[in-house]
């Protein structure tokens, strides 16, 4: 295969055949063994070795960068192209050093304090391992009191924090290789949902800081990514973020709002799986040390009856972006319109129109400047107001910024702009 980061066991690599037979078998235990790799692979790994001064043999495979773990990684994540992983890989060593990872551990010491407050209001744990020997995390992102956090936490101790927590990954899964004898390289991971919003909306800095860590210095270390209890309004807010994640995590990443139990037992034991997703370990989950809202961060309009009301947002961004919205009623039904007005547009045209609707989601993507508008109709009830619940979402593709909330609401009595 030209592409093996899929395989369970992998990182020492071994040279299948070969002429010189003690020179491969001197190679072979120098490496301990590995996975097999093709004759093209392995003249890409010495190549890459090469460029990068690291000796073929002799370098410790469980301490440092230079190991053939962490060469495998860079490599296969790159599908092999030895000038990206190159690229890639003296990045790392650059941002290494400018974010002082070698002492990230000391710097952890020193910051407890700051450290604490970020572990209170973000419940992730370290849950065990899976069948594999994977170390097992749980990230209960639903929990987090976004907002609070958003204000209590700064951006750069965050990150320092996330690397912390990585380089502490690493490690665990250098201790497991030497434990069972094979090479133990990534981490497998459950995400619970339940509870995230639209309010999870102040988290997203600290998701783009800490998805651009791991996308560039950290390839190929998720085996898979399960997420659990997804919500209603994860589609949308996944669309938002998930241009954020690297292409080959994006592709490990699964989704269940219930019915999760067979996928998360053919991956790890019972015993490792937490009680209240199913399983028999009696550990308790992670929990945040303050409350959270109950709100789910959507904005409130109450329509009369026979009457309409819309809401329009304006993207300025001269390479456009991406709109996404979502609403629900909590009782009855109306009818929904989208409109959009591109930068040469002269008038709004219709791009999706449902009727007697209680909830929805979608997107739109477009190249230029913009402006979209929702119109909620309820002209066709002539006994019931309708209160809808609602948010419109946008991402900048030329700024890579978010912007929620509305620029304009109109209704039969006219407009107001917030």
């Amino acid at each position: 295969p030209t592409h093996v980061s899929s395989l369970a066991t992998s990182p020492t690599l071994t040279k299948p055949g070969g002429s010189d037979q003690s020179e491969a078998e001197e190679r072979n235990k120098e490496l301990q063994t590995g996975i097999k790799i093709t004759e093209k692979q392995y003249a890409i790994l010495k190549n890459f070795k090469k460029e990068l001064k690291i000796p073929e043999i002799g370098v410790p495979q469980d301490t440092g960068i230079k190991d053939d773990t962490t060469l495998f990684r860079f490599l296969s994540g790159k599908k092999w192209d030895i000038s990206d992983a190159l690229e890639q890989y003296r990045a790392m060593l650059k941002w290494r050093e400018d974010m002082k990872v070698d002492d990230i551990f000391k710097w952890e010491e020193d910051n407890m304090d700051k450290c604490k407050a970020i572990k209170d209001l973000y419940p992730s744990e370290h849950y065990g391992f899976d069948r594999e020997g994977r170390p097992l995390l749980v990230h209960r992102i639903g929990l987090i009191p976004a907002e609070t956090f958003a204000e209590r936490v700064d951006r750069n101790v965050f990150k320092k924090y996330h690397i912390a927590k990585f380089e502490r990954m690493l490690n665990v899964c250098r201790s497991q290789s030497k434990k069972l004898k094979k090479p133990i390289y990534q981490i497998t991971v459950i995400v619970d949902a339940q509870g995230l919003s639209f309010g999870h909306r102040h988290y997203k800095p600290f998701f783009t800081a800490s998805s651009s860590i791991d996308k560039q210095n950290y390839p190929e270390f998720l085996s898979s990514v399960t997420v659990i209890n997804a919500p209603w309004v994860l589609p949308t807010i996944y669309g938002l973020v998930s241009h954020l994640i690297d292409p080959n995590t994006r592709n490990k990443v699964t989704f269940f709002q219930d019915d999760y139990g067979d996928t998360l037992r053919k991956k790890i034991d019972m015993k490792e799986i937490p009680k209240d997703f199913g399983g028999a370990c009696e550990k308790e989950l992670p929990v945040p040390i303050v409350s959270t809202k109950n709100e789910e961060g959507l904005e409130t309009e109450t329509i009369s009856m026979m009457s309409s009301w819309e809401v329009t947002k304006r993207c300025k961004d001269p390479k456009g972006g991406r709109f996404a919205w979502v609403f629900k009623l909590e009782a009855y039904d109306i009818n929904f319109r989208v409109e959009f007005k591109g930068k040469d547009d002269k008038d709004f045209k219709v791009i999706q129109s449902l009727e007697q609707v209680k909830k929805h989601e979608g997107e739109h993507d477009f190249k230029t400047p913009g402006e979209i508008k929702l119109v909620f109709d309820n002209t066709y009830s002539y006994l019931t107001s309708k209160t809808v619940q609602y948010l419109i979402a946008l991402h900048n593709n030329a700024s890579d910024e978010d912007g929620f909330g509305v620029s304009t609401r109109k209704s039969t009595t006219g407009t107001k702009k917030e």
